[in-house]
């Protein structure tokens, strides 16, 4: 009993899978990543950051917000600049970051960030984040 494998199929199969291979992780890399800024975004504008809930605004800051119509809630969203400004950057193939694409809303998170952090991923959002990269990684490959 014995069969036959013809090498050249193989061979074909085999560089047909690695460019599939090739072309799903980076979007699923950027899938995944997307998904982390949709969680920071959601997750922000419910008012909860990395540590839990946000310390509340000051007596002062939370008059001025109701002064110009905004909540006193604290969800780091005012003018709505900064947090749609976090987006997903290729780094390479491999790598992808999540950051700021003006350096003026980088620094106004970094500020925020040391009162409030909001940048992250907490240890049960990886879960999500991780099933954004599988599903998008299975569906390309």
């Amino acid at each position: 009993m014995g069969f036959k494998v013809n090498t050249r199929d193989f061979d074909r199969f085999v560089a047909s899978y690695k460019r599939n291979l090739d072309r799903a992780i980076p979007k699923a890399l950027n899938r995944s990543a997307e998904k982390a800024v949709e969680t920071i975004v959601d997750r922000t504008s419910r008012g909860v950051g990395l540590l839990g809930g946000f310390k509340r605004y000051s007596r002062d800051y939370a008059d001025y917000r109701k002064e110009k119509g905004r909540g006193t809630k604290p969800d780091l969203n005012f003018s709505g600049r900064m947090l749609s400004n976090l987006g997903v950057e290729r780094v390479n193939n491999t790598k992808v970051k999540v950051a700021f694409s003006r350096k003026e809303e980088e620094n106004k998170a970094k500020q925020v960030g040391k009162k409030r952090p909001f940048i992250g991923v907490r240890p049960q959002e990886i879960k999500f984040i991780t099933d954004a990269f599988r599903r998008q990684f299975e569906r390309n490959l």
